[in-house]
């Protein structure tokens, strides 16, 4: 069985240090975290973060192969991810890379590095700092290149398939480079991407799960450390079994009959308000240049016709409480 075969990139051979590290407990978690948050409720791209995480390592042993460090980070890059990922973690208060910056240092994945002679100091200056896996504040990295181009092949929404892209590119010190034609097509892909992570209901859906959760802890109190530890089937067994009854009927609507979230655009304050999280504004290098430059305002102006504030509410709750 090709344990790591997926859709978008040929195969890799995996380095020992890199199989001992996809063994652990911190990376194998991540098959049971979707990489689409709650949206993976509520639409068909369910994909984890698991598989995400396969892709970057994917890409960066394509372009850079003898890069031991660079391969290392992108395996370990999301380790700290909560459950549902980016869904819950403002609401809750959380911080994904403090997260993971602190498993990173655990004795088990330490002790792979220091055994494999990997530079420890290396591999988080590959998280913490700009290159070619987080990119600059303008420039892709290789971490959000497999984002746009796995999510909106899930979505069914790419009229060129990403390995033909990723054909086209190189990876440099700063980021992903490439030509102007290639960074076109990159470019309408991170559109379509923001389309479908702003659209309402997927922003309900995070927003929703968010208020179960925040009842339940009401309820039970916030044991922070065991959260951050949980799956996103830990979280959804939890919720349904909580002593909240508003918890248990915000996740039973979610799970069951999201068609019962109405979702409207403005802040009433009769609802959860939710609003965009965040914009990912990046381009690649083009002639050595930040393409970002070039279609600044183009993009932006795309960008923030996703950027509104709405507000959800269950009348089925709301009926129940009347």
């Amino acid at each position: 069985m090709k344990e790591f075969a997926e859709p978008l990139y040929p195969e890799i051979a995996r380095l020992p240090h890199e199989e001992q590290l996809f063994q652990l407990k911190a990376v194998r978690r991540l098959k049971l975290l979707s990489h689409y948050g709650a949206g993976s409720l509520v639409s068909p791209v369910v994909h984890s973060r698991f598989e995400h995480t396969v892709g970057v390592w994917k890409l960066a042993a394509h372009f850079q192969p003898d890069n031991n460090e660079l391969r290392v980070a992108s395996i370990l890059h999301d380790i700290g991810h909560l459950p549902f990922s980016h869904s819950v973690e403002k609401a809750l208060g959380f911080d994904h890379h403090e997260l993971t910056a602190k498993r990173i240092h655990s004795p088990l994945i330490t002790a792979v590095l220091l055994e494999s002679n990997i530079d420890l100091d290396k591999v988080m200056a590959y998280l913490d700092h700009p290159g070619p896996l987080t990119g600059t504040h303008t420039v892709m990295g290789l971490d959000h290149l497999d984002s746009f181009l796995r999510d909106t092949y899930m979505a069914g929404t790419n009229r060129v398939h990403p390995w033909e892209l990723v054909k086209q590119m190189e990876c440099t010190e700063s980021g992903v480079a490439c030509g102007e034609e290639t960074a076109l097509q990159l470019m309408e892909l991170v559109v379509r991407a923001h389309e479908w992570m702003c659209a309402p209901t997927l922003l309900a859906a995070d927003a929703v799960l968010a208020e179960a959760i925040l009842c339940d802890w009401a309820e039970v109190g916030d044991d922070r450390d065991v959260f951050a530890e949980l799956t996103d089937w830990d979280v959804l067994s939890v919720l349904k079994t909580s002593p909240s009854v508003r918890a248990r009927m915000w996740i039973r609507t979610l799970l069951e009959e999201p068609h019962k979230l109405l979702v409207r655009e403005g802040a009433s304050g009769s609802g959860i308000p939710i609003s965009v999280r965040k914009l990912y504004a990046k381009a690649p290098l083009v002639n050595g240049k930040p393409y970002f430059d070039t279609i600044q305002e183009d993009l932006s102006t795309k960008l923030q016709a996703f950027v509104k504030t709405y507000e959800v509410i269950d009348f089925s709750v709301v009926a129940d409480h009347v």
